[in-house]
């Protein structure tokens, strides 16, 4: 970032001339966008032509063709312009695309909650058997999860571990935990809370999204036999057809969940340079360079042709500027809220309401959150006190309980061990840890889980 940004950045925190640096602040903000965003795109556009040029089709690919007639409507024209009608039919795609991960992300969880239940019998049905030392596995296991001096990586492992141990517990004993986990977020942001509970509801299947059952049949199917089935049923067939329609299954969604995600990048990016295309003035040799590769790469998804040198060339001269931009933008971005609250008058009054518009929700699409709502408008904070904690306790409770009433035991107790991997850890000493470990493979009385326990134990301490 040249000097004379940074010092404008520090006189507008200080109140000194507005005038002038509000608008200069916001063009060089904007120019900044305008050309990370367009690299951004080109490296997601490229990478996308590459997998579909890997996997020979692009007929899973529909939405890309509407990708393709706005990337040629807007960049590729002589006269580039992003009319409303443009960003209108993107915004459409991006929420589509968010309801569509939703689900995907629902069937993600629901394939997870069982593979936990059907691990867990399958040395009762092949009727292998092996000795497990429960004292020698757990001591094992906190040496693994101790190794380390980096508390988020010691908690990280922890969560993991929990999420795989046998689960020992009463309902009852489980909601104690739930409420303690809650009490964390005392004075905390309520949208916090929102956000922990939702996620703690989407990895228990308490509430299933809009699309759910129609979104992927294939894929559906497969989790509803699963659901079906009667793990104290199943013989070594029955069993090894199913774990082997479970691996198909997702081997599949994984490579859907990837795709997603790709495109929703792009999707992001190309956002970002429309909104920044009306108020972009600096007329970078990198954007220009951009301009050109995304015109190459955009023949050759239509045509399914290689891809033209001219893009690979133009790689060699933007290569290091992504980074570059990105050190400016965070600077940028650091103080758009503030002087947003600080000069909404002024921005009013010096017309500019527009680009910084513009510029919050560039913010929001360059962030790590793919599928942030751009809609949600910026609240005060709400401070969640004991009245609110002990709402969404209960509202949590009250799901959980009609969910165990209406499953096996098995599936309960993967929904707590899937919840389980998801909250902060409550554990206050090294010593707990231990405890709970020793206690969880102690009272295991199934010995074909608390063999599939050590297995999946000793699996991921190798990964690690």
């Amino acid at each position: 970032m040249k000097i004379e940004d940074k010092k404008r950045i520090k006189d507008i925190m200080k109140h000194r001339r507005p005038e002038q640096n509000l608008p200069a602040y916001a063009a060089e903000y904007i120019n900044t966008a305008y050309e990370y965003s367009l690299i951004h795109l080109v490296l997601n556009y490229y990478t996308m032509r590459e997998v579909i040029e890997e996997n020979g089709t692009q007929e899973e690919y529909l939405v890309l063709d509407k990708l393709h007639t706005l990337i040629f409507r807007t960049l590729l024209q002589e006269e580039r312009q992003a009319d409303e009608e443009a960003v209108k039919q993107l915004h459409a795609i991006r929420q589509d695309m968010t309801k569509q991960m939703l689900v995907l992300t629902a069937y993600t969880d629901a394939l997870q909650i069982y593979e936990y239940v059907f691990n867990r019998i399958e040395y009762g049905i092949t009727g292998e058997v092996f000795p497990v030392d429960t004292q020698d596995l757990a001591d094992k296991v906190l040496r693994y999860l101790f190794r380390e001096d980096d508390k988020m990586v010691v908690n990280s492992k922890i969560q993991m571990v929990t999420g795989q141990l046998p689960i020992r517990m009463t309902k009852n004993r489980f909601f104690d935990y739930l409420t303690a986990t809650l009490n964390i977020y005392h004075g905390s942001d309520q949208s916090a809370v929102d956000d922990f509970v939702t996620m703690l509801k989407s990895s228990a299947l308490l509430e299933l999204p809009e699309g759910y059952e129609e979104t992927c049949p294939e894929i559906r199917e497969v989790i509803r036999m699963m659901e079906q089935a009667d793990p104290k049923g199943l013989d070594l067939p029955a069993y090894s057809g199913l774990m082997e329609q479970f691996a198909v299954t997702t081997g599949r969604l994984t490579e859907l969940v990837s795709d997603h995600l790709m495109i929703m990048e792009i999707v992001n990016s190309l956002y970002a340079v429309l909104l920044a295309l009306p108020y972009e003035t600096s007329g970078a040799a990198g954007g220009k360079t951009c301009l050109s590769m995304l015109k190459g790469l955009h023949a050759s998804f239509l045509s399914e042709s290689d891809i033209p040198e001219v893009v690979n060339e133009g790689f060699e001269q933007i290569e290091g500027l992504q980074e570059h931009l990105g050190e400016d933008l965070l600077q940028y971005e650091s103080v758009l809220q503030d002087v947003r609250a600080q000069y909404k008058e002024q921005i009013k009054d010096l017309q500019l309401e527009p680009v910084y518009e513009a510029l919050s929700r560039i913010s929001k699409l360059l962030s790590n959150s793919l599928f942030i709502d751009l809609d949600q408008e910026e609240a005060g904070i709400q401070a969640a006190d004991s009245a609110y904690i002990a709402k969404k306790r209960d509202e949590l409770v009250q799901l959980l309980t009609g969910f165990f009433k209406q499953h096996p035991k098995e599936v309960n107790r993967a929904v707590m061990a899937a919840m389980f991997s998801n909250m902060p850890v409550l554990f206050n000493s090294r010593q707990e840890v231990q405890d709970y470990i020793t206690y969880s493979l102690e009272h295991c009385g199934n010995t074909s889980e608390l063999m599939a326990c050590a297995r999946l134990l000793e699996e991921l301490m190798e990964v690690q």
